[in-house]
């Protein structure tokens, strides 16, 4: 039997990270750190520091599930990641003052959802445009239309207002309204599945002897088949296929590679896009309370 002290012991055995997962896994537990408590009621689960602070709820039974995030907490980046990475998507200021809210989207395997103004939609959508084949749909990108995800199939833009056109109709928008979005991100480096080269021969040996009749065929001239002969022996058979296998390794290291940048790039426009929007809720937050942002920028 488990005793009491040791059922409270249990509960401060996870970190600041590990309460923050359970947090947005949304597990319904009493758990805690040595900086952050984990506590339910009924449709709240909220995260509260050591101070006593708020610093996150999570409202469980909401459709789509929403969770809002103190911006002046130590926490938040950690809080911010979490949720990013599971899914919930940055809306704005929350309607509790000085939070911002997120939401989560159940979104197809392979994509990543965002919810930003129609101009960072266009910015990522048309370098895939450019190149794309008219004949079939563009599937990097899809928007979230009749609660259902469509590919774009255009994207005008005229005196500041964005129509967003689909096979199921089209979404007109102003710039400083909002779109929900998926893009598509990369598979994970490594996934590139490795080919076991062997030589011909060791795995049919018949075929070797038919390759031989093929190059000496029976009315061939001796000088031909001697030069045949000739340029066969100066070729190193197991040199040649560890040539082949360092090749292959290379090229797969390559191609590692050049996923890892690709993912690298990914994780980088996501911040900007998330710094992006940040900024502009703050010059909101700004030109609300009567200060000018460029007074804060000018010295």
């Amino acid at each position: 039997m488990i005793s009491a002290q040791s059922k409270m012991s249990n509960v401060f055995d996870l970190d600041d990270r590990q309460i923050v997962e359970k947090f947005v896994h949304g597990s319904n537990q009493l758990l805690a750190s040595k900086n952050l408590r984990l506590e339910v009621s009924g449709n709240l689960s909220q995260l509260i520091a050591q101070n006593g602070d708020v610093v996150a709820i999570m409202y469980l039974q909401n459709k789509p599930r929403n969770a809002i995030i103190k911006n002046s907490s130590p926490f938040a980046e950690l809080i911010d990641d979490s949720l990013i990475d599971r899914d919930f998507v940055l809306i704005g200021d929350a309607s509790r003052s000085g939070f911002t809210e997120y939401r989560h989207y159940v979104t197809p395997a392979g994509y990543r959802a965002w919810y930003t103004d129609p101009a960072i939609l266009w910015k990522k959508w048309w370098p895939t445009e450019r190149f794309h084949n008219k004949q079939r749909f563009n599937m990097d990108i899809l928007v979230n239309l009749k609660d259902n995800w469509y590919p774009v199939q255009d994207i005008n833009v005229n005196a500041g207002i964005f129509t967003i056109k689909t096979i199921a109709g089209q979404l007109i928008l102003k710039r400083n309204s909002k779109v929900l979005w998926l893009a598509q991100i990369m598979p994970e480096a490594g996934s590139i599945p490795k080919i076991d080269v062997q030589p011909i021969e060791a795995e049919h040996p018949s075929l070797r002897s038919e390759l031989q009749s093929e190059l000496y065929p029976r009315n061939s001239p001796p000088e031909l088949a001697k030069k045949i002969q000739q340029k066969q022996s100066e070729i190193n058979t197991e040199q040649a296929w560890t040539m082949i296998k360092e090749l292959e390794h290379k090229l797969q290291a390559q191609i590692k590679l050049h996923t890892e940048i690709e993912e690298k790039y990914n994780r980088s426009e996501h911040r900007a896009i998330i710094a992006e929007q940040r900024l502009k809720m703050v010059h909101q937050y700004l030109n609300k309370i009567g200060i000018d942002p460029q007074d804060i920028y000018n010295p």
